[in-house]
């Protein structure tokens, strides 16, 4: 005989809609998450890399500099002439000053986008034709030889924002800074004339506009082009550079 269904057994369960939806929902995030994270990880793994980490970079470049306007000039020192025994004070100028000369600079990076100059310094020596400036200097009559003249500057600080593009990348900044303007100037002696060692300084405002060109994950070779927003007077002149980079 056949048996039929024993009173005490139960009939199994069935989920409910809501727990059935609740666990579709489930199984659909965490799919979802999955797939996040296999697209975020090596993302964030490459960022963090050597090859694109923050760090810092060095910058040694040639360059020509120009600027419209000198600072006053001073004598560095006092200095004796045959009608005279002292002569001190400053030589207030005219003219420009275009040099050629080399530079280095240090800068940070943080990646991708903005990076920090920090402090350079370049020296740059008079080229082409100067014509001399007359002046006079505590009543002694004076003409400032441009020609002799050198200038030494002095980079500081600054913020800027770098634009990469496979291996070119281009970048914007700010700086401020210092010239240190130094040269002779020839000092009236009677018939004859004393050289006399002149120095002048001026606060310095640039921008730098640069395009480079990545050699290897640590190289760089790069143009840029420096218009002097202040120096002496807005807009008195620029420089233009080739470097070569290292850094991260």
């Amino acid at each position: 005989m056949s048996r039929g269904p024993r009173s005490g057994a139960r009939a199994p369960r069935r989920r409910s809609p809501a727990r059935r939806v609740r666990g579709r929902l489930a199984a659909l995030a965490t799919t979802l998450g999955a797939l996040a994270l296999s697209a975020v990880v090596p993302r964030a793994a490459e960022a963090a890399s050597p090859a694109r980490g923050s760090g810092y970079e060095l910058r040694l470049g040639l360059g020509f500099a120009a600027t419209s306007r000198i600072p006053t000039l001073r004598l560095s020192e006092d200095t004796s002439l045959s009608s005279r025994e002292l002569v001190s004070g400053t030589l207030p100028t005219a003219g420009g000053f275009r040099g050629l000369g080399g530079y280095a600079d240090f800068a940070y990076v943080v990646r991708p986008r903005l990076t920090i100059p920090l402090a350079g310094l370049g020296f740059y020596g008079a080229v082409g034709d100067h014509a001399p400036v007359r002046s006079a200097v505590d009543g002694t009559l004076a003409t400032v030889q441009p020609w002799r003249m050198f200038a030494i500057d002095l980079l500081g600080p600054g913020l800027g924002l770098r634009l990469t593009r496979r291996r070119y990348f281009f970048e914007v900044a700010a700086r401020v800074g210092a010239v240190v303007y130094g040269g002779k100037a020839a000092l009236a002696a009677g018939r004859d004339a004393v050289d006399a060692d002149v120095v002048g300084i001026a606060f310095s405002a640039r921008a730098e506009l640069s395009g480079c060109r990545r050699l290897d994950p640590e190289q760089r070779v790069c143009l840029s082009l420096a218009p002097r927003l202040y120096e002496v007077r807005p807009l008195a002149g620029a420089s233009l550079n080739l470097s070569w980079v290292w850094g991260n």
